[in-house]
């Protein structure tokens, strides 16, 4: 049951990026590696090691430049959207190796610090899944008779038959492979550029001491230094080997615990030999279990392993229990033979290791109890009952389930906190894939953009295995993770669109509006929201929808920064502060524009920030979105239901704009236009000086009459612009009863824009009368001010009901302009409404 340690895998699929060629992921042993490359050149041969240390450090900082991780986005999404749903254990091995591509990136001395583990530890976790997912789907027996139906002699294969037969104990033994395969993957990953010098004397350093003999300068020394190099001298003699000896077995011994956690039984007993300490190998030699083996076209069979396992692993406990033996050499032992307790210290509180060494026990456990219960019938174990029974004595392994493990393991890790991912890896384990989708919802609120991804792929993952029980919290975490890519856009462009339209894809249709409109509301560039488009109808959104909701979104965001206009609805004074906001509302409409049957949602959205800009004093923003919505859809007009609405109320608006406008291009004629008086002429004055004071004077009096002319003309075009307002047939700003409106909008909408218009009606109204009589009075002309007189008889007519309108101020206002211009007629000897007087 050992798990394959070497992830080939090769992607042939096109990359949906722009001026990128399709990526192939290559063995772990082809991938960026600085240590063969160190350890090769001839010039780092020739410093020592303080000098090597010093280059790897310069190195790093060229190498550290960049964020670990960076490009997984990209990588993730290559891989996500090209999966299918009948080879998913092949898209959660190139998420593994995508994330362990990212990894060995980093120099190897950085790569397991606190900035860089995350990346491991995750590609532990896809691992971990497709571990899981594959021995899911695969085909087991349904008992051991199913695979024993004859006596075997061969413990190996008993054993292997209870692998297949019992799913307990093969997921226990899977995740002791896969424990083993993440912890060999770490040592490889970390591997010291610097080569292992292999020295087959044992204790050479004792030997030599012994060699010398009792010489002036050792003679202390021998004293208490062992006479013979047995294993069993230090102990039988009560003496000690040479201090360097010493440490160097003490090296070995971690070095032999490392690699039987790395799965590496072979390679540990390889070490103790190329150590010259066969006798350790000897001893780790002993876990094999007994197996009979037939080599083709022979009738004899060879045998491996150890026949008496039992026997050897008593002995094992008297190591295991020895508290003056090497800590990492009782751990190996111990872990070997099952005993838990000499294990745990060479663990070191560590998360992986402690899980580890509680499920190896619980395996060899159970392993020890199925050899025992089929001794008398299939000549297993060949261990006399005297032994056994010794065994039994001494040694009991506590079976346990495997959230009690998780239970123990907590109790050791010394106050550590399990990380994210060690707590997804657990529920995996447990198979409580419930909670992991329940602690998504905590852990999006206050984690970093790495493991939202994480989550979201991990859910995208189970969904196409089956595996999703809360539908509605995976939509959360896929919408969190769409947020935070939207985040990382920067500068109003965008450079896959693919990518976040993919994922906004992957949410509910409601949702999807909502998270397209908030990726509309982070592009700016044109061109770039041509490709969002594209990528938006290809995955299937409502891009319509969305482009309304995104429009919306930005004229609610004008609102609110002049203090909620929509509820007030009093003109306030705009800033320069605000052209960057306008000029966003404004473009925003180009969203409707790159699609099609779209004019008269763009009315009606043009006429909303229109009304906003009126509201908030803008004028010049509203001509600009007149502008723009002339620019973005050329004839709309004949695009449109003749009795729209929307037409209506634009062509309204549009009146009222081009009034204001007509206004002020009056009031700067008429105030900075108007020629200066010439300065009167000294009485002194000499001849030449009054006739060119004279010529001025004449120049001035052309002036005056041109300016006249101009404002006349001026006060004319403006008049009838005012009066287009005054005058609209229906009612300014009144929808036809006929007239239709937009599918598109709900009644609330609908019922908002009902309440504006009326809100601009008393506004809009009463101020162009008002501006109405300030031209109509700027001049001394009869006639001019008779019609101010007849504007009265305009807002008091029955058929139209303009004075509805009014406030009592404003009336008051009115009147009290129109009396200026009845008091005017008087004096020039007219009646008060400008006729002339009968004798």
């Amino acid at each position: 049951m050992n798990l394959d340690k070497s992830l080939q895998l090769h992607s042939t699929y096109q990359s949906p990026f722009r001026n990128k060629r399709s990526r192939q992921i290559l063995q772990r042993e082809d991938t960026l590696n600085l240590s063969p490359i160190l350890s090769d050149t001839s010039l780092f041969k020739t410093f020592n090691d303080t000098s090597l240390r010093q280059v790897l450090d310069e190195t790093s900082v060229l190498v550290a430049n960049t964020n670990t991780g960076d490009g997984l986005d990209e990588m993730f999404f290559e891989i996500i959207q090209s999966s299918k749903h009948s080879n998913i254990t092949d898209t959660v091995l190139r998420l593994c190796q995508a994330c362990r591509d990212s990894f060995e990136i980093v120099e190897p001395w950085n790569r397991y610090n606190l900035d860089n583990c995350w990346l491991a530890e995750e590609a532990n976790t896809w691992r971990l899944l497709y571990v899981l997912y594959t021995d899911s789907v695969s085909e087991h027996p349904n008992g051991l008779n199913t695979l024993t139906s004859e006596p075997v002699l061969s413990q190996q294969t008993l054993v292997n038959s209870l692998f297949e037969s019992d799913a307990e104990v093969r997921l226990l033994q899977l995740l002791v492979n896969w424990l083993e395969s993440s912890a060999s993957y770490q040592e490889e990953a970390t591997k010291s550029s610097v080569p292992v010098i292999s020295n087959n004397v044992h204790w050479g350093n004792t030997l030599h001491q012994l060699l010398v003999g009792n010489s002036l300068f050792n003679k202390e020394t021998n004293k208490i230094m062992v006479t013979c190099i047995d294993p069993d001298a230090p102990r039988r003699q009560k003496k000690v080997i040479h201090s360097d000896d010493q440490q160097d077995d003490s090296d070995l011994c971690k070095k032999i615990f490392t690699q039987v956690r790395c799965g590496k039984f072979t390679e540990a007993i390889s070490l103790c030999v190329s150590a010259g300490q066969a006798w350790r190998g000897t001893v780790l030699q002993g876990y094999r279990l007994l197996h009979y083996f037939c080599e083709e076209n022979s009738i004899t069979y060879d045998i491996s392993g150890n026949p008496n396992r039992d026997l050897w692993k008593w002995c094992c406990l008297g190591i295991a229990n020895n508290q003056s033996e090497n800590i990492h050499y009782r751990a190996t032992v111990g872990i070997l033979c099952g005993h838990l307790p000499s294990t745990l210290p060479a663990c070191q509180g560590n998360w992986e290791d402690l899980l580890w060494a509680h499920l190896k026990v619980q395996v060899e456990g159970k392993i020890d109890k199925f050899l025992k219960e089929h001794h008398s019938t299939v000549y297993a174990n060949t261990t006399p009952s005297e032994v056994l029974e010794l065994l039994q004595t001494d040694f009991h392994v506590e079976e346990l389930s495997l959230q009690q493990i998780f239970h123990a393991v907590n109790a050791l890790m010394d106050g550590k906190q399990e990380s994210q991912y060690q707590t997804c890896q657990r529920y995996l384990m447990l198979g409580h894939i419930r909670s992991i989708i329940e602690d998504s919802l905590i852990w999006i609120e206050n984690t970093e953009h790495k493991f939202i991804r994480f989550l979201a792929h991990l859910i995208l993952v189970l969904r196409q295995m089956g595996k999703d029980p809360q539908h509605d919290i995976g939509n959360k975490v896929l919408e969190s993770y769409v947020h935070e890519l939207i985040k990382k856009l920067k500068n109003g462009s965008i450079d896959c669109p693919e990518l976040i339209t993919y994922y906004i894809s992957t949410v509910p249709p409601e949702s999807q509006v909502l998270l397209f409109a908030d990726l509309m509301d982070r592009i700016e560039k044109k061109e770039c929201r041509k490709e969002v488009v594209r990528a938006g109808v290809i995955a299937g959104i409502d891009i319509a929808a969305a482009a309304r909701l995104a429009i919306k979104k930005a004229i609610l965001a004008v609102q609110e920064g002049y203090g909620n206009v929509h509820i007030t609805y009093t003109q306030t004074s705009s800033s320069e502060n605000d052209k960057s906001l306008v000029n966003k509302v404004i473009t925003s409409l180009e969203w409707l524009a790159l699609q099609s049957n779209q004019v008269q949602e763009a009315l009606w959205l043009s006429n909303a920030m229109i009304r906003t800009f009126i509201f908030i004093n803008n004028t010049d923003a509203a001509s600009e979105t007149l502008l723009s919505l002339n620019n973005m859809f050329p004839s709309f007009v004949s695009k449109v239901p003749p009795n729209s609405s929307e037409l209506r109320e634009h062509l309204c608006l549009k009146a009222y704009i081009e009034a204001l406008d007509g206004f002020t291009s009056w009031y700067r004629h008429f105030i900075s236009g108007q020629p200066k008086e010439v300065e009167p002429i000294p009485s002194d004055a000499t001849f030449s000086d009054k006739v060119h004071h004279e010529q001025r004077c004449a120049q001035v009096e052309q002036l005056k009459a041109r300016w006249q002319n101009t404002v006349t003309h001026q006060s004319r075009y403006t008049k009838n612009l005012f009066y287009n307002v005054l005058k609209f047939p229906g009612g300014w700003l009144q929808d036809d009863h006929d007239g239709v409106l937009s599918d598109n909008f709900s009644i609330n909408e609908k019922e908002e824009r009902t309440k504006q218009l009326d809100t601009l009606r008393r506004l809009c109204i009463p101020e162009i009368a008002i501006l109405m009589l300030k031209i109509l009075q700027s001049n001394s002309d009869i006639e001019c001010h008779k019609e101010a007189l007849k504007l009265c008889d305009l807002i008091a007519a029955e058929n139209r009901l303009l004075y509805r309108v009014f406030t009592k101020e404003k009336l008051m206002e009115i009147l009290e302009r129109v009396k200026e211009s009845a008091l005017f007629l008087l004096e020039k000897g007219l009646d008060m409404f400008g006729y002339p007087l009968e004798d």
